[in-house]
């Protein structure tokens, strides 16, 4: 009698998972118009003028949503707090895959430093949600010996990743992690770690939130580009975009247009790295281990690796994984790419993994990987996706659950409304 119940909820619930990606969809688009071809998880940019580049957290900032579109969002929250609650969950079990799913995080807030980052309060809530509803945690080393085991999955499992390798790992997270008893991954890049440069990224950031200028216009590539900030907040929406711009250029070019920037926003950037920017220590990596972290490669400088030469992209991806066994015992051989998505790697770069000696490779693109009786499906070992870790209970559970995975398939199989 229970089953007959649970089966007469499910064309129910298939309704809602139908309605809640497709009333993403129409989100999107009515507020940015019919975009095609964009891959599911990914964002929509509104249209702009090719030499204008907006902060992206000014963009987000704004009211430009209509009475339908509040009304709807208003709408999916509800659900979403509705299917992530326990009695939700029970009811969709009969409709959720088995997952296995990894997440990945970067920084963790110091707020003395003026460092934003992830809450350790609301990771360590989710880990104690986690453990109280009997998730398998897992390391990287574990998810290896799942796919090769061949063997479908008890319950739900989740892997937790950290890259770069910044020192607010140690000082936060690791305490957090530790508390409950859950695996985690970091994947450093090793010239970083050893204190030998500073990332990019981070040097950008810094430019943008020390200038006394409200505006900066670049040359990229030919085309002229200007932002502009009325505040700090916006501050961090230029950084952001002039970065994307970088990686979108080749390697080779980004450290003169770095130094262009300083010279544009009237700056000096430090040659060496300022307290908020530093990375772990070698001595760091090694006390972590003892409490059972173990550590991937993710290159030496952290370039666009579709954006280097052949010589370049074997060197970053061979030394980072030499460097990383030389200094600790807890490596795994796993990489993980830059950036991840799908435009910064290619099939060059999954075969320089393969023969620098590594078994699998993270991308960021998003997914699950799905559980059968044949074990968990991992459509390409060398991309293995990840989602990225959020702080929203609602969708933290939606990804942990397998409910996002199962949002992504429906998504992919409905066609565009208005077809």
């Amino acid at each position: 009698m229970r089953i007959q119940r649970h089966f007469a909820f499910q064309p129910c619930w298939s309704c809602f998972l139908d309605y809640f990606c497709r009333a993403r969809r129409n989100t999107h688009e009515n507020l940015f118009g019919k975009v095609k071809g964009v891959a599911p998880g990914k964002s929509y940019p509104p249209p702009r003028a090719s030499n204008m580049i907006v902060p992206r957290k000014r963009r987000a900032s704004r009211s430009n949503l209509t009475t339908g579109t509040r009304a709807l969002n208003i709408l999916k929250n509800l659900l979403a707090s509705a299917i992530t609650s326990d009695v939700g969950l029970r009811l969709l079990a009969p409709l959720r895959s088995r997952c296995l799913t990894v997440v990945f995080l970067h920084r963790f807030s110091v707020p003395d430093l003026g460092v934003p980052g992830h809450d350790p309060r609301i990771l360590g809530n989710h880990l104690e949600y986690l453990r109280r509803h009997r998730y398998r945690l897992l390391s990287v080393g574990d998810l290896l010996n799942q796919i090769d085991d061949a063997k479908p999955l008890s319950k739900n499992a989740l892997v937790f990743t950290v890259d770069d390798g910044y020192a607010d790992f140690v000082q936060v997270a690791a305490p957090v992690f530790e508390a409950y008893d859950c695996p985690v991954t970091v994947f450093l890049i090793t010239d970083f770690v050893s204190g030998r440069i500073w990332n990019w990224f981070d040097q950008v950031e810094w430019a943008f939130l020390h200038t006394d200028r409200s505006s900066v216009g670049m040359e990229f590539g030919g085309e002229s580009v200007r932002l502009a900030w009325p505040n700090r907040l916006d501050r961090f929406g230029a950084s952001d975009e002039f970065v994307e711009r970088l990686k979108r250029v080749r390697d080779g070019e980004k450290g003169a247009l770095i130094r262009r920037l300083g010279e544009a926003l009237e700056v000096d950037i430090p040659s060496a790295t300022p307290q908020q920017y530093a990375g772990m220590n070698w001595d760091d990596v090694r006390r972590c281990a003892l409490s059972g972290i173990t550590y991937g490669p993710h290159t030496v400088t952290h370039p666009i690796l579709t954006q280097v030469d052949d010589g370049r992209a074997d060197t970053e991806i061979f030394e980072s994984w030499r460097t990383l066994t030389a200094q600790t015992d807890a490596a795994v051989p796993v990489f993980c790419y830059p950036n991840g998505t799908a435009l910064d790697f290619s099939s060059r770069e999954k075969s320089s993994v393969v023969r620098a000696g590594m078994r699998a490779a993270l991308s960021t693109i998003e997914g699950s990987l799905e559980s059968s009786s044949a074990g968990v499906s991992v459509p390409d070992r060398l991309a293995i996706p990840r989602f990225a870790y959020v702080e929203n209970k609602a969708a933290f559970v939606q990804i942990a659950s397998g409910i996002e995975q199962k949002k992504m398939r429906l998504w992919r199989k409905s066609p565009p409304p208005g077809e």
